[in-house]
């Protein structure tokens, strides 16, 4: 932990810097009880840009690939430092990592407060534009089907396009996390029936 470099997010979901809007709306502001700062660190991205730390996390990837059903194929790693900031334990923004048909992973170090928060709504690449589907992602409802509480050494995986959230811890100072998004020749989750995995 001491000495590992993490980079500071002035808002704790990171988007590509593209200007998705419409009219005078921008359709990445989130509101303002959903605005959390953090911590991050990239191994590894999908515009090829490595970390210099990787190296030391190969074996940990290799496993994350052993754990799937299939062979699959990482497009961002992310590593994620949220800290207690006394907000009572509200979800921040609701999101997808990407707008592109992927899968998507979370792997916990450790115990902790903070839940990842999933809802019953997913995003879907047949709707429209880009806009018109963060439009669609601003304005729905959203209606909460699963928590899931950080617990060492556990990693859950999902649909990359359901809506998720994830929380800052309440109960102790800090929640560490590795966020994968991958992509897979194979249904990861074609034994799975049920709308929300």
């Amino acid at each position: 932990m001491n000495g590992f470099p993490w980079f500071f997010l002035s808002e704790d979901v990171a988007y590509t810097p593209h200007d998705y809007g419409f009219g005078d709306i921008k359709l990445m502001d989130m509101k303002p009880e959903e605005k959390s700062v953090g911590f991050t660190h990239l191994l590894i991205d999908n515009h090829g840009v490595e970390s210099p730390w990787l190296p030391h996390f190969t074996a940990f990837l290799d496993a994350v690939k052993d754990a799937m059903p299939a062979p699959i194929e990482f497009t961002r790693v992310r590593l994620a430092l949220q800290l207690n900031n006394g907000n009572g334990g509200h979800h921040n923004g609701v999101h997808t990592d990407s707008e592109k048909d992927h899968y998507a992973a979370l792997y916990y170090f450790h115990d902790s407060s903070g839940d990842t928060v999933f809802f019953n709504e997913y995003d879907d690449p047949n709707y429209g534009s880009i806009d018109e589907r963060w439009w669609r992602a601003r304005t729905q409802e959203y209606t909460e089907c699963k928590r899931v509480t950080p617990k060492a050494n556990t990693l859950f995986a999902f649909d990359g396009h359901q809506f998720h959230s994830s929380s800052n811890p309440t109960t102790n100072p800090y929640r560490i996390i590795c966020n994968f998004n991958f992509t897979s020749d194979y249904d990861l989750f074609a034994a799975n029936t049920t709308s929300c995995h």
